[in-house]
């Protein structure tokens, strides 16, 4: 068995950095570790296969599928595409924010956009908000999340609960 490249070290050292940033600042110390049952990088194109029950961690960010592709373009992380049934995601954006989850048949990462697209059946959570539809997109940079249904007669659905308020101050007479 050959050892892995420092070349292909380097592509899912920097493929999976640059999705975990928009997470919790403590995560982008933390070491990356990837799980699969097989993986295939192609230094010529830049694309890297894993198959298997993939598993992909990083401090509070886990993302599981059965396959992820990572797109590479002169070092720099382009896209990733993660596929399952389903493929699950989960991270803390901050401390003061609660863990989002996410799962759908797909779930794409776009750098460039920050943009975390999930489709087929997609559903989204953060604390007792939910978010359903065929497609949800969550933008990282504006803290937006949009959703749209399959077809002309596709719905959505949006579950945000109050917030809850301080009590008023009791005025005295």
């Amino acid at each position: 068995m050959n050892p892995p490249s420092v070349k292909f070290g380097l592509a899912v050292a920097l493929t999976l950095a640059a999705p975990l940033a928009a997470a919790l600042p403590e995560d982008r110390t933390q070491p990356i570790h990837l799980e699969a049952s097989r993986g295939q990088l192609d230094q010529k194109t830049g694309i890297s296969v894993y198959e298997g029950n993939v598993v992909i961690t990083q401090g509070s960010m886990r993302l599981t599928a059965d396959t992820v592709t990572i797109y590479v373009k002169d070092n720099n992380f382009q896209r990733m595409e993660a596929t399952g049934a389903p493929a699950n995601l989960r991270y803390r954006p901050t401390a003061d924010k609660p863990e989002i989850q996410g799962a759908s048949q797909r779930v794409e990462y776009d750098v460039a956009g920050a943009k975390v697209i999930m489709s087929g059946s997609a559903r989204l959570t953060q604390g007792q908000d939910t978010f359903t539809g065929e497609r949800v997109e969550y933008d990282l940079k504006g803290d937006v999340v949009r959703a749209r249904g399959a077809g002309d007669n596709g719905r959505i659905q949006f579950t945000i609960q109050p917030r809850t308020q301080e009590p008023a101050t009791a005025r005295k007479p």
